[in-house]
C-alpha cells in the first residue's frame, strides 16, 4: 500500500512540474488538486508507517498471525486480540456442551481439543483453530461437545463485547469472516 500511494505521489509531483512549466499559464486548478493529493497520501504514508512501527507483536501474538490469522491486517489483528483474554484450561475441560447457547469464541493457541456429538468423535483441533464459531456466527445453539484433551492455552472473546466491535468496525468483521471461512475449510480437509 505504500509502495502504491508513494506512486501516486510522483505522479503528482509531475502534475505540477507540467502545471507550473510546460504550459504558457500555471494551471492553478491543477496546481490546488496536486497539492491537496500530495497531501493526503503523505498524511496516509505516516499514517501506515506509525502502524507499522507501532504494532509491538509478542511472541505470542506474531504465532497466532502467523497460524491463523495471516490473511488479516496486522493492525486489525491486533485490536481483535486487545479484545480477547488469554486462558489456561486444564485437561478435560468441557468447552462446550452440545445443544447450548454459548457467550464465548474461543481460539486454541496450544492444545488440543475433542469435538464429538451423540458420544461419536467428530474431529480433533489443535493450535490455530477455533471453537465454538459457527454458533458465533449463526447464533443458534451449538452442534457438539468440545473438550480438551491436554493443558489447553486459548483466546476467549466475550460474544456480546466482540458483537459490538464488529459492528462498528466493518472491514475488520469482513477479515475476520474470511478468517472463519478459511478455518472451516481446515477442518473440513482435515476430516477428509
Amino acid at each position: 500500500m505504500i509502495w502504491l500511494r508513494s506512486t501516486l505521489i510522483l505522479a503528482a509531483l509531475l502534475e505540477l512540474y507540467y502545471s507550473f512549466n510546460i504550459t504558457d499559464e500555471p494551471l492553478w486548478t491543477d496546481i490546488i488538486w496536486s497539492v491537496v493529493f500530495v497531501g493526503t497520501n503523505l498524511w496516509w504514508i505516516t499514517v501506515l508507517y506509525y502502524e507499522k512501527f507501532t504494532l509491538n507483536l509478542g511472541e505470542h501474538e506474531k504465532r497466532m498471525l502467523e497460524i491463523t490469522f495471516s490473511k488479516m491486517n496486522p493492525t486489525h489483528f491486533k485490536k481483535l486480540v486487545r479484545l480477547g483474554t488469554l486462558k489456561v484450561v486444564p485437561e478435560s475441560t468441557s468447552l462446550i456442551k452440545e445443544n447450548t447457547h454459548i457467550n464465548e469464541l474461543m481460539l486454541i493457541t496450544k492444545g488440543l481439543v475433542k469435538i464429538t456429538r451423540n458420544d461419536k468423535v467428530l474431529a480433533y483441533i489443535k493450535d490455530g483453530r477455533f471453537v465454538g464459531e459457527m454458533s458465533f456466527m449463526s447464533g443458534e445453539a451449538t452442534t457438539a461437545n468440545c473438550d480438551t484433551l491436554e493443558e489447553t492455552e486459548m483466546v476467549v472473546w466475550d460474544k456480546t463485547v466482540l458483537t459490538d466491535f464488529l459492528k462498528k468496525n466493518e472491514s475488520i468483521k469482513k477479515e475476520l469472516n474470511d478468517v472463519f471461512s478459511e478455518d472451516l475449510i481446515k477442518k473440513l480437509v482435515a476430516d477428509n
